[in-house]
């Protein structure tokens, strides 16, 4: 008896189906893992501000306030801007506010307070201290808006340029533990690419097509 075998493969809607499928599924993943690249960055910022406000309370502590100038203007060159303000004094000790900001960033300002010696300092600021209204995020400036807005769109456009991609290399791999390995492979990359600030979707289409060893079809080639 002769067994026939379907050899026809699959068809472009099933092909477009499966993809529209993966896409459901894997967009919101995708909107975590983008989450996550925002946290991350928000996190890196907070411990450099913690780092400076140190720096410049143990400068404090140390009576080395005539530096605090040069170190103020140095991590300004950074993008960061530190403030410092002698406040209440007792005896001879005083306390100092020391509060850091990201330039352009809308994560609250650091604050820290130190207890030291008393000077003749009274603030060092490369500008005007900041209100509390700037200090809680609500003095953020339309460029910054704007910047977040483009960001989003960025994440959103990669997340959905991956989706598609994972889902084509499903369909034409197959579903086993190989071409597991390889989806996760290809998340964890896209999503340190664009920690590092890589947001090229060439960059990114290039290299989850290396990981994959398969080539982006030309529907899916967005550059």
């Amino acid at each position: 008896m002769k067994i026939l075998k379907d050899n026809r493969g699959m068809t472009l809607i099933e092909v477009l189906v499966s993809i529209a499928m993966f896409a459901v599924v894997a967009i919101p993943l995708l909107g975590i893992f983008s989450q996550s690249v925002i946290t991350s960055a928000d996190s890196k910022i907070k411990t450099k501000e913690a780092t400076i406000a140190q720096t410049i309370a143990e400068n404090i502590k140390a009576g080395n306030v005539s530096n605090l100038d040069e170190i103020i203007t140095k991590y300004k060159e950074e993008g960061f801007i530190a403030y410092v303000e002698q406040q209440t004094s007792t005896g001879e000790l005083s306390q100092y506010q020391v509060k850091v900001e990201k330039i352009g960033s809308n994560t609250p300002m650091y604050t820290l307070y130190v207890i030291a010696p008393k000077t003749e300092m009274t603030s060092s600021a490369p500008g005007v201290m900041p209100s509390e209204e700037d200090q809680s995020g609500g003095g953020s400036s339309s460029n910054d808006v704007i910047k977040h807005v483009v960001n989003l769109i960025t994440i959103v456009i990669i997340a959905t340029w991956t989706a598609l991609f994972l889902g084509f290399v499903v369909v034409t791999l197959g579903w086993n533990e190989i071409t597991k390995a390889k989806i996760l492979t290809i998340a964890d990359t896209i999503v340190n690419m664009i920690k590092n600030g890589i947001t090229s979707l060439k960059a990114i289409g290039t290299k989850a097509s290396e990981i994959a060893g398969v080539k982006v079809p030309w529907w899916l080639k967005w550059w």
